[in-house]
């Protein structure tokens, strides 16, 4: 069984990929919702399967969301749209009168809560040909998304099911190890002869802690979902990193103008210990975040910060510094400083927000 396990194992982390799982759920929710549709109309038919087509998410919180505000959205826009039908009637200009009403008052509720949007759809084909029977006929429709919608959490539960939270983690942990890169990028440019515009790091870092926040919001779904059985967790370790990559912009900012041969020859070697200790900080952090464990912070980086700032205090002391190289230093310092706090505190915040 053992042996089973770890072949299959490779197979399930690359159907796992988004670009390979999400168009595998989408076409299992299709096939789900042609069949469960089947007993109605073709008309009706297609409008179930078409929900199913767009309910899937990313995650399961995503795919539960997408699917509540759908059918929601498509039980409001029938609503209104039989509502004005019943109240303009279906001829000539009163269509008109029923379509721009009913689409103003959806837009407006669509923009207070996004998540009906799908109402728009509903209001908008009721309205414009609202057939015989008006109100069955809206039902059928409603029933048909409600059936498509409800194929979607299902696939999205049954063929290669992911957690929001859990994809957090591993956005964040994603974020950390990038944060380690962007560090080591911009002290080498601090302590380089020349400099370096381009900090490929930044970029992955902004990415990771954008899908982070989304993943974030999906996660919030799950845990009112009592079906899953998932209690409230922590949100604060998101922010943290977050605070973390903006404390690294003093950094990035400071290394825009490499230090002079002088200071080089004094504090280089300093600088880049301190950047690799926060490194491996920060990689074992972003393990630990990933796995859901708790993370064992080192004494390396309180170590190597206090050798770098003695040197460097030694340096400000009894070097006769120019003015600029006094002040580049004192900036040095104090952007360092803050990396090394918040270090702490992130290591702190992410033991307190671990998966129980």
């Amino acid at each position: 069984m053992r042996s089973l396990r770890q072949l299959l194992l490779p197979i399930r982390t690359r159907l796992q990929a988004e670009q390979v799982r999400i168009p595998i759920q989408t076409a299992s929710a299709v096939l789900l919702a042609y069949f469960a549709t089947s007993f109605m109309d073709t008309e009706d038919v297609s409008w179930g399967v078409f929900s199913a087509l767009f309910v899937v998410q990313a995650s399961i919180g995503g795919t539960i969301g997408a699917a509540v505000g759908r059918i929601a959205g498509a039980i409001l826009g029938a609503f209104i749209a039989v509502s004005l039908v019943m109240l303009f009637g279906s001829e000539g200009g009163s269509t008109l009168i029923s379509l721009l009403v009913g689409v103003a008052l959806m837009s407006f509720l669509t923009a207070k809560w996004p998540v009906l949007a799908y109402g728009l759809v509903t209001v908008t084909i009721i309205a414009v040909a609202p057939g015989f029977e008006v109100v069955e006929g809206a039902l059928r429709k409603v029933v048909a998304i409600a059936i498509g919608s409800t194929c979607g959490m299902v696939a999205a539960f049954a063929v290669l099911p992911v957690f929001a939270r859990r994809t957090e983690q591993e956005y964040l942990a994603a974020a950390l190890r990038s944060c380690g890169d962007y560090l080591i990028e911009c002290t080498t440019c601090l302590v380089s002869d020349k400099e370096c515009k381009d900090r490929q790091s930044q970029d992955a870092i902004l990415r990771a802690i954008e899908r982070a926040k989304v993943m974030s919001r999906e996660a919030r779904v799950e845990e009112k979902t009592p079906a899953l059985g998932f209690s409230p967790f922590s949100t604060t370790l998101l922010s943290e990193v977050e605070r973390f990559a903006y404390t690294l912009t003093l950094v990035d900012r400071f290394s825009d103008i490499p230090m002079t041969e002088r200071l080089c020859r004094a504090h280089k070697d300093g600088l880049l210990k301190l950047a690799d200790a926060v490194k491996a900080s920060l990689d074992s952090i972003a393990n630990a975040v990933e796995a859901g464990l708790s993370c064992q912070h080192t004494d390396d980086v309180k170590t190597a910060h206090e050798k770098f700032a003695l040197q460097l205090n030694e340096s400000l002391q009894y070097d006769e510094l120019s003015i600029k190289d006094r002040e580049h230093l004192v900036a040095i310092k104090s952007a360092y400083g803050s990396v090394v706090s918040n270090l702490d505190e992130l290591a702190h915040q992410a033991q307190a927000s671990r998966r129980p």
